[in-house]
């Protein structure tokens, strides 16, 4: 039942332009978003839906005519007019464009579009590539320069990485190109050996700051000049699960079973632990909004539960044979919709588990797609 009702969604976001964030198609949300409409379209691969494939090559047809002069892919574009951001630019626009535009040239084989769109994925990776600032391998990103942007992480973090690394790795296969298959292998490694406590002999990023860390289960969410973010991120660990990076299993799937038991469901928040008032980071967040602020407290980005990386999750944790913790969020995110009678809203507080947020979002029918692979 859900399923295709995810799928129905999806299909009704669908415009000329590409892909919009809901079907509701109001306010923000009618717009291409890049991250929004690349995350739904990967989705729309997995289940194999032309109608949500044709949507997807309009959304990277869009993104692609907008791309800056440096190679960056817009936030969002909307009637003709491209957005790069507000406060700070998105770095995981031009990652989430570049990722999934290849897993769609690699889907449907159409070499007119792969040789059409080549010069418009290298300039997108140069382009990342001049994000590093330093030229030693890590993008930085500014304070709300991601999905995240209300939130407080920012410089060299885990999710933008380990994105980047993805769009490196994709472009390489799909023009067989030999340097950035090297580039590719030298960025895990970098990724590996700074996000994670190990025993490794390489140089870190800060030594200094890396020096200090405590281990963890997962890889920290993010590394600045003055030191490490040790929280946790579902998402930016979520694709580091996927796409193969060094975490044991064991240990993670005990950490979310600990942080499931602290919060007595299976909706994990984005970010742990969650910030309040008095709390350092706290002032980093209080005036980090452009409408209003949502991060009290278990809501949005400051411990709401998000069902689109709940859903990079489980179809992480299910590629390692990793089933009953899948089980268990679908299961839980399933009798939420049941229960609250409101389906695929944006997100869920993870204190009393509203629904709250925009309606049919194409991120939580995408996320409840992903969860059943």
């Amino acid at each position: 039942m859900f399923k295709q009702q995810a799928i129905e969604i999806i299909r009704k976001a669908i415009t000329e332009e590409g892909i919009l964030a809901s079907a509701q198609q109001r306010d923000n949300y009618a717009r291409v978003w890049a991250r929004d409409s690349m995350m739904t379209g990967y989705a729309g691969i997995l289940v194999n839906d032309e109608e949500i494939l044709a949507g997807l090559e309009k959304s990277i047809l869009t993104l692609a005519k907008h791309q800056a002069e440096n190679g960056q892919i817009p936030s969002n574009v909307v009637n003709g007019k491209a957005s790069f951001g507000t406060h700070v630019g998105r770095t995981d626009a031009t990652t989430w464009w570049v990722v999934v535009t290849c897993e769609y040239l690699k889907k449907t084989e159409k070499k007119e579009l792969k040789n059409t769109l080549k010069s418009k994925i290298y300039q997108a990776l140069s382009c990342l590539k001049t994000w590093e600032y330093n030229q030693r391998g890590l993008v930085y990103s500014p304070l709300g320069g991601n999905w995240a942007d209300e939130y407080v992480t920012s410089g060299y973090t885990l999710y933008d990485n380990v994105l980047r690394y993805w769009a490196i790795k994709n472009a390489s296969e799909i023009y067989d190109d030999n340097e950035l298959k090297d580039i590719t292998v030298k960025t895990k490694k970098l990724i590996q050996d700074n996000f994670y406590k190990n025993t490794s002999d390489s140089v870190k990023y800060h030594e200094t700051a890396y020096a200090r860390t405590s281990a963890k289960p997962y890889f920290w969410a993010s590394l600045n000049a003055n030191g490490y973010d040790e929280r946790f991120d579902l998402a930016g660990n979520a694709l580091a699960l996927l796409l193969d990076f060094d975490l044991n299993l064991k240990d993670f799937s005990e950490f979310l079973t600990f942080v499931s038991d602290e919060f007595k469901h299976w909706m994990l928040p984005a970010f742990y632990p969650v910030i309040f008032p008095g709390d350092d980071d706290w002032r980093l967040l209080e005036n980090n909004y452009s409408y209003s602020f949502k991060n009290e407290p278990y809501h949005f980005h400051n411990g709401g539960s998000w069902p689109i990386f709940l859903g990079w999750l489980c179809l992480a944790l299910n590629r390692k044979g990793i089933k009953d913790i899948p089980e268990k969020i679908l299961a839980q995110y399933e009798g939420l919709m049941n229960e609250k009678g409101e389906h695929f809203r944006e997100y869920y507080s993870t204190d009393k588990l509203l629904p709250l947020g925009t309606e049919q979002l194409c991120f939580s029918a995408s996320g409840y797609l992903l969860m059943t692979y």
